[in-house]
């Protein structure tokens, strides 16, 4: 409290003397409104601008585009019976899951694990963070790494489920 005060004490001693110089002058600049409100802002402000509603024009289009898309996937959607839709996105996840249990079987065998759980099947609740293999199981995936080499080899056994409680 004492050191505030004296350094409290010391400061107004030196305003006091800066106060009294003749010479001193102050002042400030807003350089953000001075910055769109010169020539050069101008003329920058309105090229990003044409940039950006170029970009927002194609953003526009790819929507519209996706959105028809949509809207006859889901037409041609309706005409296929549920079973069916199943039966099509089954065949598509499996031969993912095969692949990406290619790919944790060889970070299992690697890293020298001793179990490797589903954290959704598990039902886990809570573990370490530094435990979390998913990011290296999807950079390992997107690199390529499990891709099926036109049949050379035979699919990797997939990982055991854990057990239900």
């Amino acid at each position: 409290m004492s050191r505030l005060f004296v350094l409290g004490i010391l400061c107004s001693m030196a305003l006091t003397k800066v106060a009294h110089a003749e010479d001193l002058k102050l002042g400030y600049v807003d350089l953000q409104r001075a910055l769109y409100e010169t020539d050069d802002g101008r003329k920058a402000k309105a090229s990003l601008k044409k940039i950006f509603d170029q970009k927002q024009k194609e953003l526009d289009e790819q929507q519209e585009n996706f959105k028809k898309k949509k809207e006859d996937f889901d037409k041609k959607r309706s005409l296929l019976s549920a079973d069916k839709i199943k039966e099509k996105e089954g065949e598509v996840m499996q031969k993912i899951l095969e692949r990406m249990n290619r790919i944790i079987n060889k970070i299992a065998v690697a890293e020298n694990f001793s179990m490797i759980l589903d954290r959704t099947q598990a039902g886990l609740v809570f573990a370490k963070p530094h435990l979390d293999l998913t990011n290296e199981l999807i950079r390992r995936y997107n690199s390529g790494e499990g891709a099926d080499t036109g049949g050379a080899k035979a699919p990797a056994k997939p990982a055991a489920p854990a057990p239900k409680k």
